[in-house]
C-alpha cells in the first residue's frame, strides 16, 4: 500500500456555498448577484478567450473587495456570514471523518477567503497549518463616504451592462458578440483605470487570490511538508482555478479527480466524479492506496473489475464506504471516455443542481 497525499479545493468537494458570490449577494443590494456574475464571467473572458496574462482566474475575489468594504464588510462580518452560511456537500463530515481515521496527510487549498476556508477546514477535522486560502485583512483599508458613493455608482453601472456571455465553443474574441466585447470593455476600464486612483484601489495591489498558480504553489509546499511524491498525490477541484493543479497532479503521475466540475476542471483531469455525495472520494482514496494508480483506472473502464477491487478492500474500510454510498447517484469516467460533451454535460447539471445555476456557472 502507498502513502496518500490528498489535496482538495474547497467550493465544490466540500462546501456548496460560492463565499464571493454569497457576500455580494447578501451584503449588496439589490444588484449584488449580477454584479458578480458580470464580474466572473469577465475574467473568464480575459484568461480564457482575450489569453490576457495579466488577468487570472480567482481574480474575481481581489476585484469585488472595494466594492464590499464601500457597502461596509468587515473582518468581523466575513468571519460571522462564513460561520451562519457555510453548507456542505452531503457526506462531507462523515467521509472526512472516515478519512481523518486513515492517517492520510489531508491538506485544503482553496480561492476563497482564508476566513471561509478556515470556518469549513474546523468543521471538517483539517488542521489550520493545512488549510490555505486567500489572506485578506479588510480592517487594513479606509474608504471614505464620497468614494463609496462612486463606487456604488460604478457597481450599479456594472450590472446593467449587457450581459457577459461565452458560449461553449468559443476560442476568439471574434466568436463573441459586440456586446460581450462591449461589456468586457468598460469593466476593463474600470477595473483597470478608475478603481486603482482611489484609496480603496490599494486592495488590488495587496491582496493576491488564489488561483491556478497559486494553487500549484500550494500544491508543492504541502508535498515540501510531508515529503510525498507528487504520484502520491490524490487531487479534488471543480473549477477553473484548479486547472493548473490538475494537470501538474496528471502529468507527475497522481490522481486528478474533477468533482462535479465545470468544463475547465473536466478538461483538465485525469478522472471525472458526478455525485450528489462525498463519499465516493473515499472510495478512490481507499483503492488508490491499496492498489495504486491502476486500481482507480480498471475501476473507470471495469465495472465488473472494478467491483472485485471494492469487495476486496478491507472490511473496517469497504463497510463504511459502502454504506455511505447506499443510495447514493454516483458515475466515475476516465478523462478519454467517448461522448464526452455528455459527461460535461451531467457534470454541469449535477453542479447546478446541487449549488444552484447562479454559483454553478460562475466557472
Amino acid at each position: 500500500m502507498q502513502t496518500i497525499h490528498l489535496v482538495t479545493a474547497c467550493e465544490g468537494p466540500l462546501a456548496l456555498n460560492d463565499n464571493a458570490f454569497e457576500l455580494c449577494r447578501d451584503f449588496i443590494a439589490p444588484a449584488g448577484d449580477r454584479f458578480f456574475n458580470q464580474v466572473s464571467r469577465m475574467l473568464v473572458y480575459q484568461t480564457a478567450v482575450a489569453g490576457k496574462e495579466d488577468y487570472k482566474a480567482g481574480d474575481s475575489l481581489k476585484l469585488i473587495l472595494p466594492f464590499l468594504k464601500a457597502y461596509g464588510l468587515t473582518n468581523a462580518a466575513l468571519t460571522d456570514h462564513a460561520e451562519r452560511n457555510l453548507k456542505l456537500v452531503p457526506g462531507a463530515e462523515e467521509t472526512y471523518r472516515f478519512l481523518h481515521l486513515q492517517n492520510f496527510s489531508i491538506f485544503q487549498v482553496s480561492t476563497s477567503y482564508r476566513q471561509f476556508a478556515e470556518a469549513v477546514g474546523r468543521r471538517l477535522g483539517f488542521q489550520p497549518e493545512r488549510i490555505t486560502g486567500t489572506e485578506l485583512d479588510l480592517d487594513r483599508y479606509v474608504i471614505a463616504d464620497a468614494e463609496a458613493d462612486k463606487l456604488k455608482t460604478l457597481l450599479e453601472e456594472i450590472s446593467t451592462l449587457p450581459d457577459i456571455e461565452i458560449p461553449p465553443d468559443v476560442k476568439t474574441p471574434a466568436d463573441v458578440s459586440p456586446e460581450t466585447r462591449e461589456a468586457v470593455s468598460r469593466m476593463e476600464a474600470i477595473f483597470r483605470e478608475i478603481v486603482p486612483e482611489m484609496a480603496g484601489g490599494r486592495i488590488y495591489a495587496e491582496v493576491n487570490p488564489l488561483g491556478g498558480p497559486e494553487k500549484v504553489r500550494a500544491l508543492e509546499e504541502s508535498l515540501a511538508q510531508t515529503g510525498a511524491a507528487m504520484a502520491n498525490v490524490m487531487y479534488i477541484g471543480d473549477g477553473i482555478t484548479d486547472a493548473e493543479a490538475l494537470k501538474t497532479v496528471r502529468a507527475g503521475g497522481g490522481l486528478s479527480v474533477s468533482f462535479n466540475g465545470s468544463r475547465y476542471a473536466v478538461d483538465s483531469a485525469e478522472f471525472i466524479v458526478v455525485a450528489n455525495n462525498v463519499w465516493p472520494i473515499a472510495l478512490l482514496a481507499a483503492i488508490f492506496q491499496r492498489w495504486g494508480k491502476d486500481g482507480v483506472v480498471e475501476l473507470s473502464t471495469s465495472s465488473q473489475a472494478g467491483h472485485e477491487k471494492i469487495v476486496a478492500l478491507p472490511e473496517a474500510v469497504v463497510e463504511p464506504i459502502v454504506r455511505g454510498l447506499q443510495g447514493r447517484n454516483f458515475s466515475f469516467y476516465p478523462a478519454n471516455m467517448p461522448n464526452r460533451d455528455k459527461v460535461v454535460e451531467e457534470s454541469a447539471a449535477m453542479r447546478a443542481r446541487l449549488r444552484g445555476e447562479a454559483i454553478a456557472a460562475s466557472g
